[in-house]
């Protein structure tokens, strides 16, 4: 009697080890360039033999939540606002959801119940997700990160020598995959040409941002932290342990992050100590939290 193999252990969102590496290595191919193809992804990054298996597994992730991006990001003058002196956060949420200038905004319990950006005074120093280590995959406990090396982040400058053309290219594209250059061209009213010339332009000056979480994005809760360090560089390196993205932004020398917390007991208390201890031994400063209990995001 022939014995069968043992089927491969899937994490709760259907998905094996094999197959979150092979996702990881797409959100770090994508970064580079973003509308890399798959049949170069399946040559240069996956293990499997067949580039339907490859095909499949990324559109499951993408099914799933487990991935999503590449979204091109500059900073174009974007105004970021903690606020914890709002007399109904809830109503002054609802009016930034309907005013076209708010690009992100959560409202939350805790220290800041308005966290909101929106196109205006340019005061975001730094922006970016931070993706985990190329093989990271296991889920690395909060308390075993430490923060070793100080240094500040880049400052994220306005773009330089954009004109009409490059935004207009930058807004159409700004989700490189889901047009073609032609269908792009059409949407701008030149020809595809022109479009694959201002994309490659701008992307020189944009970063990009594709994310990655094992268990899918609804598997998380969302934690809002904000404190000031010495430590910038140091905070980047320590969250790339983690296996899942964390976003990080830089207002007004504050380090801004939404944490993605895992749904295993105790996690977020353990996340919140880990910081207070960090706080105590001096590596960071001016610690609050707040639990976004809803949000708005638009581009």
């Amino acid at each position: 009697m022939a014995i069968r193999d043992k089927p491969k252990k899937k994490n709760p969102a259907g998905f094996t080890e094999r197959q979150l590496r092979l996702l990881l290595n797409y959100c770090y191919a994508t970064r580079q360039n973003p509308r890399m193809t798959i049949s170069k992804i399946h040559k240069d990054y996956s293990s499997y033999l067949r580039r339907k298996s490859t095909t499949d597994i990324i559109n499951k992730a993408y099914a799933k939540k487990v991935i999503n991006g590449p979204i091109l990001f500059v900073n174009s003058g974007i105004e970021v606002c903690l606020m914890n002196d709002v007399d109904n956060p809830r109503e002054f949420f609802e009016n930034c959801k309907k005013d076209e200038k708010t690009t992100l905004a959560f409202v939350s319990h805790g220290y800041w119940p308005i966290f909101l950006c929106k196109r205006g005074a340019n005061t975001l120093q730094y922006h970016d997700s931070i993706l985990p280590n190329n093989g990271c995959i296991s889920d690395k406990k909060i308390e075993n990160i430490f923060f070793e090396e100080k240094g500040t982040l880049p400052i994220d400058l306005y773009p330089h020598k954009w004109f009409e053309e490059q935004w207009n290219t930058y807004y159409c594209m700004k989700y490189p995959r889901n047009l073609t250059y032609k269908e792009a061209g059409k949407e701008l009213g030149i020809n595809w040409v022109s479009v694959r010339e201002y994309f490659l332009e701008i992307l020189k000056q944009c970063k990009i941002v594709t994310n990655f979480f094992p268990l899918g994005t609804e598997a998380y809760s969302p934690l809002l932290a904000t404190l000031k360090t010495d430590y910038e560089t140091g905070i980047v390196k320590g969250l790339k342990t983690l296996n899942r993205t964390t976003y990080l932004y830089k207002a007004d020398n504050t380090i801004i992050f939404l944490l993605c917390v895992s749904p295993k007991p105790r996690e977020q208390n353990y996340l919140i100590d880990k910081f207070q201890r960090l706080e105590e031994m001096g590596l960071i400063r001016d610690l609050h939290f707040s639990t976004p209990y809803d949000w708005h995001r638009a581009f």
